[in-house]
């Protein structure tokens, strides 16, 4: 169940999401030359499908990093069990799992927590970050772009896509899950949609170092 303050923290990282995250800015151009796009192409579509769900965990307050990834590793199965359901809609739905208590100066634990799940989390077709307060994490696509601050501490979960190659191409393991669901997106590179021609590098790039 909310509370009244629940709700508070809900409109605020719903108005976050509404505001900056699908908002077009001026420093995230995924295409050369291209116009200025949202922060993430995903959200938009999430909420007016009303398939961006809030989860608020008051009992966890961040001391150890172990109740924070418990907790996230039970929601992979959450958001497989909530709609929609059809293989091609699965993108617009998401997961936010928001840590109020939490405090600011204590807020960089969900850094730890992510670098613990997101292996298991990429093997399983699913993309998790982190967002906080003063978080100084930066856009892939402009280093001048902070993208990760969000109003409270949260972790963010969705269905992996094919643009996801940004997030994986440094790591072997994550590149392999990857590559087993997108690759034969990228066989003929002719047949790429525009918006995905940009990916191109980056998929060969990690292809030519972890596959022989």
């Amino acid at each position: 169940m909310f509370s009244n303050a629940d709700v508070s923290v809900a409109t605020a990282v719903l108005q976050w999401a509404r505001e900056y995250l699908c908002t077009p800015n001026e420093k995230m151009r995924r295409t050369r030359n291209g116009s200025a796009e949202a922060v993430c192409p995903f959200v938009k579509a999430s909420l007016e499908s009303n398939h961006f769900y809030i989860e608020i965990r008051r009992d966890i307050n961040g001391q150890s990093p172990d109740p924070i990834a418990e907790a996230m590793f039970k929601y992979r199965e959450t958001l497989r069990t909530v709609p929609p359901f059809h293989a091609s809609e699965q993108q617009r739905k998401s997961l936010i799992v928001i840590f109020p208590e939490l405090p600011t100066a204590g807020a960089a634990v969900l850094d730890l927590v992510h670098s613990q799940i997101k292996s298991a989390f990429v093997r399983d077709g699913l993309m998790v970050t982190q967002c906080y307060p003063g978080c100084d994490m930066r856009s892939v696509r402009n280093p001048e772009l902070r993208v990760y601050e969000s109003p409270y501490p949260l972790m963010a979960m969705r269905m992996m896509a094919i643009h996801d190659i940004l997030f994986v191409n440094d790591n072997k393991e994550w590149f392999s899950a990857y590559h087993l669901r997108f690759g034969t997106h990228f066989r003929d590179p002719k047949a790429l949609q525009d918006y995905e021609q940009p990916l191109l590098e980056a998929y060969t790039g990690a292809k030519a170092r972890f596959t022989r």
